[in-house]
């Protein structure tokens, strides 16, 4: 029997988890427009911002978002980033110069601000969110007339081997590791809940496009060096406490699982990313 999900003990988990993978995170991947996160400029250019805008980045992490967003904005444009994280909240302090740019360590459940936004973007955030029906009603009454919301998502398992072709055997090797209702990585991967979920918060003109990308994570044990590392960090201690045998089972079947994306030793993997917006 699967353990009961508790949202609390969730988030205690999350925040601790991205305090410790964060510069990585960063450094490695979301800074320097790695794979997925070649949506970043793809989620700004949706958010067409203008000079003046008052900006929202929720779960803005290390700030890769805010920081694009900060260069377009003029001296009377705000931008707020918030963030569970105060580790990642201070890579981002540090990468972004503009003057009127304020980071808050906040939970999106509960977001706490009396005016209203022009644009509210959030990449990679909301299928995370335990509650995220909350967050978006929350999102819709702080926008203002015509506001805009942009988020991005990744897609469903299939189009995202990256995380699949290990979390797969995992899943089949230990089918408690996590509790069940446990928000996934995978959760709006289809456009269609996507879409059905934005509108039930109450935005109009709901929009979705999706892009494709490619992630070169080098030889397969650098891959799965990597992804234990830093993507399994926060349940890599639940599969180890398996034993070495399930362990082995489990890069076993995920290196089957990857034969099909690599070519003279190297993997290449495909990345699918949706990015949703809506109106006020």
């Amino acid at each position: 029997m699967k353990p009961v999900f508790d949202p609390v003990q969730y988030k205690i988990t999350t925040k601790a988890n991205w305090n410790t993978v964060a510069p990585e995170y960063h450094y490695n991947w979301a800074n320097d427009k790695v794979g997925p996160f070649k949506s970043t400029t793809e989620l700004v250019k949706v958010a067409d911002i203008q000079p003046d805008d008052k900006v929202l980045d929720v779960a803005c992490g290390t700030g890769v978002v805010s920081k694009e967003v900060s260069q377009l904005l003029g001296r009377k444009g705000i931008l707020i980033g918030i963030d569970l994280s105060r580790t990642a909240l201070d890579i981002a302090k540090r990468s972004i110069a503009f003057p009127n740019a304020n980071f808050i360590e906040m939970d999106a459940e509960n977001i706490g601000f009396n005016f209203k936004f022009d644009k509210i973007t959030c990449q990679y955030g909301i299928m995370f969110f335990p509650h995220v029906d909350k967050v978006l009603r929350s999102i819709h009454k702080i926008l203002n007339p015509n506001g805009k919301l942009v988020v991005a998502v990744h897609g469903l398992a299939d189009d995202v081997p990256y995380f699949s072709i290990i979390m797969k055997p995992i899943l089949k090797y230990i089918p408690d590791i996590r509790a069940e209702g446990t928000p996934t990585v995978h959760r709006f991967g289809n456009p269609v809940e996507l879409k059905s979920e934005i509108s039930k918060a109450g935005f109009l003109d709901i929009t979705i496009t999706k892009h494709e990308f490619v992630y070169e994570p080098g030889t397969f044990e650098e891959y799965w060096e990597d992804y234990m590392r830093t993507t399994a960090n926060s349940i890599r201690g639940k599969i180890e406490g398996h034993g070495k045998d399930t362990m082995s089972n489990i890069k076993q079947e995920a290196r089957k699982n990857a034969l099909e994306y690599e070519s003279n030793g190297k993997l290449s993997l495909p990345w699918t990313i949706l990015i949703a917006s809506g109106f006020n």
